[in-house]
């Protein structure tokens, strides 16, 4: 007679169906409560932020508010701050990330200038800010201190001239994003993808007038990829006599451009190093044909501080542009100071050994390929299952 019916396989079915079923419960999530402000107001929702722990949620209701006070996710904890169907607010909320634990502001319309900032640091836990409107019309988001972080799906509308986002690396007059490490393809960076950006030109000619989507500054690095741009360029600046932008990588970004559209540059790239690669043009007939700039806001003697073409303590690590589209001219807006084949390099694919020096232990002859950080960014599916855990194994006797 047997001890088992259907034998040792069904035994040992049982048992494996026993112990995925103990995996699947340790992988659900460690319950989060979800905080509910009690209106929009920045008193509620500060006290909705007040209380709330780490993991939480605080769900800020449907309604229309103008925060007359910025409302503060504190440091000392990672919480999702999220918005209801329209929650509609013209005022600042301000992230401060935590050392560990990533927070995430999501959900809302925001009508305001400077409606969104953070202050991290180059260790503090990576934030995300996403699927959000903002319709402010100038600088909606600033970031600093080079905390990494992402920016995704989220559509901007800004006004002629607008700089929609600055992310203002360690801070005016502060050198110390130009002597770390950096990492090319690394994660240590400000990712913006998957978001539109729309300044809605009109005219004949319809100018752009030098709007931005994103705008960067004193030793940031920026990664710009899968975005929509609706005449609107890419901005990596270099003020001379200020501390310009020290890394980027921008690719697989479209331009559209409308028509009878004057834009007279997709990118303009002022200082620093990077990859830009895969970038597209479309729009309607006779919109604009502009251009890939790499140029230098100073005319002193070569090289200039911060330039492009320069990476960790003004080490020679140039710049490298492939597989744009033919109608995205690449020039240089100072050729004594930024050459081709020198400061940057211009080929259809992607060159064979890459030259650079952004890191400490990098020397003049070393080289790399370039490899695109995880897309989409891993902090896309923050909200999906938990990873399940390692080093589980079966054994059937």
């Amino acid at each position: 007679m047997e001890r088992f019916p259907g034998g040792i396989a069904q035994m040992c079915s049982l048992k494996i169906h026993t112990i995925i079923a103990l995996v699947f419960f340790w992988c659900l999530p460690t319950h989060a409560a979800d905080i509910n402000a009690a209106s929009c107001s920045s008193t509620d929702v500060q006290n909705a932020i007040n209380s709330a722990s780490a993991g939480d949620r605080v769900i800020v209701p449907t309604g229309t508010c103008a925060w007359s006070t910025a409302v503060t996710i504190p440091n000392t904890k990672g919480i999702t701050v999220s918005g209801g169907v329209a929650t509609i607010i013209s005022g600042q909320l301000i992230l401060n990330p935590n050392s560990s634990n990533g927070s995430r502001i999501t959900g809302f319309t925001f009508t305001s200038n400077d409606a969104v900032g953070t202050h991290g640091s180059k260790t503090t836990a990576a934030f995300r800010v996403d699927h959000n409107i903002f319709t402010g019309g100038g600088t909606m988001i600033s970031t600093d201190g080079n905390a990494p972080g992402l920016i995704d799906h989220n559509t901007f509308t800004g006004n002629a001239a607008a700089e929609m986002i600055h992310n203002l690396g360690t801070g005016a007059g502060d050198t110390s994003g130009w002597t770390d490490d950096v990492t090319p393809g690394g994660a240590n960076a400000l990712y913006i993808e998957d978001n539109t950006f729309t300044y809605n030109a009109s005219g004949n000619p319809a100018y752009f007038w030098g709007t931005s989507a994103v705008q960067a500054y004193y030793g940031a690095r920026t990664v710009f990829r899968h975005n929509t741009l609706n005449m609107a360029q890419v901005d990596q600046h270099g003020t001379c006599g200020n501390v310009g932008a020290r890394w980027w990588e921008i690719y697989e970004n479209t331009f559209y451009v409308v028509l009878n559209g004057n834009q007279s540059n997709y990118m303009a790239i002022r200082d620093g190093s990077g990859v830009i690669f895969n970038n597209h043009k479309t729009g309607l007939p006779n919109g604009g044909a502009g251009s890939i700039e790499l140029t230098d806001d100073c005319t002193g003697t070569y090289p200039d501080l911060y330039q492009i073409g320069r990476g960790i303590n003004q080490m020679y690590s140039p710049a490298y542009v492939w597989g744009n589209d033919s109608s995205m001219s690449v020039v240089s807006g100072n050729p004594s100071n930024v050459q081709q084949g020198r400061d940057y390099f211009l080929s259809a694919t992607q060159p064979a050994g890459l030259l650079r020096q952004e890191l400490a232990s990098d020397t003049s002859s070393t080289t790399y390929v370039y490899t695109p950080y995880i897309y989409p960014h891993p902090l896309q599916g923050a909200s999906s299952a938990p990873t399940p855990p390692t080093g589980l194994a079966i054994v059937i006797h």
